[in-house]
């Protein structure tokens, strides 16, 4: 049985409206021309024998480290307490953030890390005080334990300016 195709003319093959896409162009632009990279430093001692950035900005985009419940210092603020510990870290990241010129505002997602469930309202209730209505999106995750004793949260933040 003959199969039914279909005569294409040329009338038929043609699309009004449509328009080329220069993509290919943007394309080998954006390759020409990389964005900068750019280390983020709060300004704080303690962290400078360690083998990392506290953040790092490339084009409006900064990624923030994980941040922990310490102070400028180096002191940890809030043992055993995951509110206190929360708001120090929130604070951290907001210092992180004013270094570069952003806000906590202009955060779009974080990654949470706590070590006890049964505090992860109590961190909730921070977390609510900082962003209000306006949360970025989340994940919280509970581990065994961070990096260091008596830590009970760690915050990264990823933040673009506008």
């Amino acid at each position: 049985m003959p199969s039914a195709k279909k005569k294409v003319t040329r009338t038929s093959r043609r699309v009004v409206g449509r328009r080329k896409k220069p993509a290919a162009r943007r394309i080998s632009s954006a390759i020409a021309s990389p964005l900068v990279k750019k280390t983020i430093d709060p300004g704080w001692t303690w962290d400078d024998r360690l083998p990392l950035s506290q953040a790092k900005q490339i084009g409006n985009t900064i990624y923030v480290s994980g941040q922990v419940a310490y102070d400028a210092s180096g002191q940890l603020v809030g043992e055993g307490d995951m509110k206190a510990q929360t708001r120090q870290v929130f604070g951290n990241i907001k210092s992180i953030l004013g270094a570069a010129d952003a806000r906590l505002e202009d955060i779009v997602k974080i990654n949470t890390y706590i070590t006890d469930s049964s505090k992860f309202m109590d961190m909730l209730a921070a977390r609510s005080e900082i962003f209000g209505d306006d949360p970025p999106a989340s994940t919280a995750v509970v581990v065994q334990a961070l990096a260091f004793p008596g830590l009970l949260i760690e915050v990264e933040a990823i933040a673009i300016k506008p």
